[in-house]
């Protein structure tokens, strides 16, 4: 075990001895046990995010998520979801304080990305209604610990309104898990955690694929900074890094067609809290030209026409916030402007260090910002207002010649759908292929599904079941003919 691996378990086991000496009863009615599970995270993706930073926290190399399908309906949806990381481990005693809320050792912690002790039992307890952690440090035996929200709410572990946190017991894992970390650790796991998650009656998505597609493209710009350190695969997938200002060449869709993002010089300073700690703010901006995201660069990216690019700049729209490295909000209004449609090609990123989590208003869940009017004024001071609006004079200048070259075009050939009376361009531009254009298509409604009120994802919901139902009888429909 690494110096730093070890030190690590020793301050846990210190924090575990303390916590002895207190009342090991998790002390919850049961109304704080269902309300927890409405947090408000946005999505699963900020749920499980909150599971990945505890995994990079503890030094993984390597965090696998991993689904589990016990059914015949498998293909849609999941029955468990696990996430193994090859980390430092708990012992048995931090592993019992973990299930917690605000149960940690790194309570204050401005190193990493987690200080709060909320995010394991807050993420898990969202998607599902129970979950177990495994865990292991280097040399010792695997342990497991479990929390079933059923149990708790249904009166089953109470005593005197009290629940008693169980203590992890010696474990043997799954199938699943075993033959996971078979496929993903080959010449073995010798220390680690994994939490699996079942009973998920929280899914946002209906599919397996949209879940995991999603997953794959929101963790690589969560994580853009972050993952030549460590490797992340979803299902199987690795996660590769994508940088919402397209500026990194070694992140995916830099080199996806010969358009490049021209960046200004990045500004940085220093602040002195007043609690006695310095953080350190670096401003980066770019813009990018406007047939960036298009496929025929002769046409805006509308529609069909829209490239694999179009996707992100959309839903990262305005200014980005990250934090030690680990992107946690977008906000697209500032003191000075609100950003439109055509901004989506000015790219703005404030990076800050976690010392500033007060100025930057960092919330328990780590998916978003409330900025202080003093932070605002640091910013400004720092030149965020007049950037942003150079970058939309660099904007308008390439639109305007962009438009001077263009001949005129005739207007695109349309049908009217009997059923809906919706114009559309008749036909899919050349070198799309429909499964392209279906992808296309299934990004834009999870685009707008996850930006939009929960009515609306249900709705959204609605329509994809709907649709996956008429496909699955119409595939058996074809079967029944060929026999």
């Amino acid at each position: 075990m690494s110096r730093a691996h070890t030190k690590v378990v020793a301050k846990q086991n210190r924090y575990a001895a303390r916590s002895r000496a207190r009342n090991t009863d998790l002390i919850v009615p049961e109304a704080f046990v269902r309300g927890i599970r409405h947090l408000g995270y946005q999505t699963n993706v900020e749920a499980l995010a909150e599971l990945v930073d505890n995994s990079i926290q503890a030094y993984a190399e390597s965090i696998d998520i991993v689904f589990s399908f016990q059914d015949a309906d498998g293909e849609r949806k999941p029955s468990q979801i696990a996430i193994i990381d090859d980390g430092h481990g708990m012992d048995p005693a931090m592993m019992r304080i973990a299930l917690l809320w605000g149960g940690t050792h790194r309570e204050n912690d401005r190193d990493g990305l987690g200080r709060f002790g909320y995010g394991l039992p807050c993420a898990a307890v969202s998607i599902g209604r129970r979950f177990t952690i495994y865990s292991k440090t280097k040399g010792h035996r695997l342990h497991a610990v479990k929390l079933d929200v059923d149990a708790i709410v249904s009166g089953n572990a109470i005593s005197s309104r009290k629940i008693a946190i169980p203590a992890a017991q010696p474990a043997i894992l799954p199938p699943f898990l075993r033959r996971a970390i078979r496929q993903a650790h080959p010449t073995g796991w010798r220390a680690g955690t994994i939490i699996v998650i079942d009973y998920l009656d929280r899914l946002d998505w209906s599919t397996t694929s949209g879940l995991k597609r999603n997953l794959i493209r929101r963790f690589g710009v969560t994580y853009h900074k972050l993952l030549s350190a460590t490797r992340l695969t979803i299902d199987g997938t690795a996660v590769r890094p994508i940088d919402p200002l397209f500026l990194n060449p070694d992140a995916e869709l830099f080199d996806l067609d010969e358009d490049r993002a021209i960046a200004l010089d990045p500004v940085s300073f220093k602040l002195h809290t007043p609690e006695g700690r310095i953080g350190e703010v670096v401003l980066r901006y770019a813009w990018i030209p406007p047939s960036f995201a298009a496929t025929d660069k002769s046409r805006d990216a509308v529609g069909m026409n829209a490239n694999a690019r179009f996707p992100i700049i959309k839903q990262y729209h305005g200014v980005l916030f990250s934090r030690n490295g680990r992107l946690l909000a977008v906000q697209p209004r500032t003191p000075w402007t609100i950003f439109m449609n055509n901004d989506r090609y000015i790219r703005v990123e404030v990076e800050f260090s976690a010392a500033l989590d007060e100025a930057f208003g960092v919330t328990t869940s780590k998916q978003q910002v409330s900025i202080t009017p003093e932070m605002w004024d640091h910013l400004r001071v720092a030149g965020l207002n007049k950037a942003i609006e150079h970058l939309r004079t660099k904007v308008r200048e390439a639109k305007s010649e962009r438009l001077a070259q263009e001949p005129l075009a005739a207007p695109p050939s349309t049908r009217i759908t009997p059923r809906t009376g919706i114009s559309r361009t008749a036909g899919i531009p050349r070198g799309i292929t429909p499964a392209h254009a279906l992808d296309i298509l299934l990004d834009e409604i999870d685009c707008r599904s996850s930006a939009s009120t929960p009515a609306v994802r249900a709705a959204y919901r609605s329509l994809l079941n709907g649709w996956l139902e008429r496909m699955g009888s119409l595939a058996s429909t074809s079967a029944q003919s060929r026999t």
